[in-house]
């Protein structure tokens, strides 16, 4: 079942880079479906997978994510483009936003 989430988190990650008109390097595309991934076993973990109410709170933060990331390449000068160092830079200060974790 976990699949079908994560495939729809995927599909909400290139909409959101496609409609911001943000360009992910292949490393920071890896770098987000692991956030994903993680976000995905947090969501499994805490019995919260098959809720629709977590669900629709995990796409909506996945849609931040992607707004911060689009925010910071144009505060470092670099939209449309985000660097991988810069992904990396941003991911240090990147806001908390569940069950996605930029740290560790």
């Amino acid at each position: 079942m976990s699949g079908m989430q994560q495939n729809r988190l995927l599909a909400i990650m290139r909409r959101e880079l496609e409609s911001w008109q943000l360009q992910f390097s292949p490393y920071c595309t890896h770098q987000i479906e692991h956030l994903i991934g993680n976000g995905i076993k947090r969501m499994r973990t805490n019995n919260t997978l098959d809720h629709a109410g977590y669900m629709m709170q995990a796409e909506r933060n996945l849609a931040a994510l992607i707004k911060y990331f689009c925010d910071y390449s144009k505060k470092v000068g670099a939209f449309p483009e985000l660097s991988d160092s810069d992904f990396d830079a941003a991911v240090r200060t990147c806001p908390t936003l569940w069950p996605y974790s930029t740290s560790g």
